[in-house]
């Protein structure tokens, strides 16, 4: 098996709360679908992409009862790993957008900072790059998790 490459594809509560929430991300939109969109569908849905990595979200899903998209998400137990090359810009853009930080900027021993926040549906988000200790600094970088015992 050759994988050249994962998709994620995110059932969305409200489309519009979600397509803010990634777009002031920097997401970058390459299609769109719904009602009022050139590509007819039942419902709203974009794609974005970056570098070859896509994610979709969606208000539903041909193959998914519609009842299932307005179930709230309780757990995190899958999470989007985003790779980055700058951590400041994303904290910035969440603090300009308002988006609350579920875990601070933080430098794991592992050599990465990384950073964590929840979509409006509650899916976990963590941005990673790798370490600097100048842009440690400048974020304010929690350093306590930085080498292994």
């Amino acid at each position: 098996m050759n994988i050249t490459g994962i998709g994620t594809h995110i059932k969305v509560k409200n489309f519009s709360k979600s397509f803010a929430f990634y777009k002031a991300l920097g997401f970058r939109q390459v299609f769109a679908y719904g009602p009022r969109q050139k590509m007819k569908e039942d419902y709203n849905g974009v794609v974005f992409e970056h570098n070859g990595c896509k994610l979709e979200i969606a208000e539903g899903h041909r193959a998914v009862k519609p009842d299932v998209f307005q179930e709230k998400v309780h757990s995190s137990k899958i999470s989007l790993m985003i790779s980055v090359e700058n951590l400041a810009d994303i904290l910035e853009r969440c603090k300009k957008s308002q988006f609350p930080i579920a875990v601070r900027p933080r430098h794991y021993y592992w050599g990465t900072l990384e950073l964590v926040v929840k979509d409006p549906d509650g899916v976990v988000l963590v941005f990673v790059s790798p370490y600097s200790k100048r842009v440690a600094k400048r974020m304010n970088a929690d350093e306590t998790w930085a080498t292994a015992d």
